[in-house]
């Protein structure tokens, strides 16, 4: 690996019953004479018969009551709100059309950011920022990636940057009201991950499988391996071939901080994706011990925004899904950006951002979206800089 690879990585970083009266045997003798022998046990086990026939009916209705009633109550529980928006939306940056459109959907939306947080990095750096969907109304889930250098409005304070620098400035606070701005989303919540929380993560599972494509690519991984071996203190051996293979936490992580291979940050983007897929498959698939060791081993790396409650809803509504299908997205799309420089500074621009989140809404709602005037106004400003910076 030459020097130049070395200094990058460097500068980079619960009715109870009363027990039965016994007998006292005088009082058995009594009894035993004064019964009729003709008639009396002969009625007795009749009533019986039918008493318990009355029982088991009864025991049945209550039991076929209380499951539907149950089932009712989950699903008003569970899906009744589950795209409730609290607060004043102001707070959030949310759009009153992006709020309607939200209301209308079983769909929960979470922003995920990978923070960078070693010790020999100064500040907090979103390398990773997700929009994690739950479709409870088509079983799907679904991550789109935000890429990390795209150009976006901020606020009045910090007019336009990448969007990585909101949760640098505002921590998850800005980050959130960046995303629902510029993207025309309607996100409350955030999980934001510790740099070292994938490690974690990967192992619980069991590992996952990554292909790697060429020698460049594996000795990108095996330079970063050694960073990640260093900071999170274990001691995972290099990658010592090209192809698909079962990698560790250490090796996944590394894995995911590639980014001078291919279509840089493009391709990033993509293996990180692809990691958290293959870590969700494996975890729906854990049983419950694995996946309460799994929860454990993660939370203390993990800051967010969601109850206790919220997670046990939504976490019991993933459990509920008939399927789990994954599907993948990313943002700026394709076919809507541009790579552009301004001000001597490399930017991911949406081109435009109108067209970025009608694909959005086209990925996650399944349905057409008319933007609102706030991201519209966003989008043109963005499109006369681009524009000018072309010229």
């Amino acid at each position: 690996m030459n020097k130049r690879k070395k200094s990058v990585i460097e500068n980079r970083r619960t009715s109870s019953l009363s027990p039965p009266k016994r007998e006292h045997s005088n009082q058995k003798k009594i009894a035993r004479s004064v019964a009729t022998p003709s008639n009396r046990p002969q009625k007795y086990k009749k009533n019986k018969r039918k008493g318990g026939f009355k029982k088991f009916f009864k025991t049945i209705v209550m039991i076929v009551l209380i499951f539907v009633g149950t089932c009712f109550g989950v699903n008003a529980f569970f899906l009744g709100n589950v795209s409730d928006l609290p607060g004043t939306l102001s707070n959030y940056g949310i759009s009153p059309e992006a709020a309607a459109m939200a209301k209308q959907h079983k769909i929960v939306n979470v922003a995920v950011f990978g923070v960078d947080g070693r010790d020999d990095v100064d500040g907090n750096r979103t390398d990773t920022i997700m929009i994690a969907s739950a479709d409870y109304e088509h079983s799907k889930i679904k991550v789109t990636s935000l890429m990390r250098d795209t150009y976006v409005y901020v606020n009045d304070q910090y007019g336009y940057d990448k969007i990585n620098a909101a949760y640098s400035y505002g921590g998850p606070t800005l980050a959130l009201q960046s995303i629902n701005q510029n993207f025309d989303t309607a996100i409350t919540d955030y999980v934001a991950i510790d740099f070292s929380a994938m490690v974690s993560m990967v192992n619980a599972v069991g590992g996952i499988t990554v292909d790697i494509k060429s020698q460049d690519e594996l000795d990108w991984v095996n330079e970063y391996l050694m960073d990640v071996n260093d900071k999170v203190n274990t001691t995972s051996p290099d990658l010592s071939k090209i192809g698909p293979q079962v990698v560790d936490g250490s090796q996944a992580l590394a894995y995911c901080r590639v980014r001078y291979v291919g279509d840089g940050d493009f391709d990033r983007t993509l293996r990180q994706r692809t990691v958290f897929e293959q870590v969700l498959s494996k975890a729906f698939n854990l049983n419950i011990s694995d996946q309460y060791k799994l929860l454990m081993g993660t939370l203390p790396y993990v800051e967010t925004s969601l109850t206790t409650p919220e997670l046990i809803k939504y976490a019991a509504n993933l459990a509920l899904m008939p399927n789990k299908d994954i599907e993948q997205s990313r943002l700026p799309t394709d076919d809507a950006n541009a790579l552009e420089y301004i001000d001597g500074v490399s930017y991911v621009i949406p081109n435009t951002l109108v067209d970025n989140i009608k694909a959005f809404y086209s990925f996650i709602y399944e349905t057409d979206y008319i933007p609102s005037t706030t991201a519209s106004n966003i989008s043109k400003k963005i499109a006369a800089t681009l524009k000018s910076a072309s010229n």
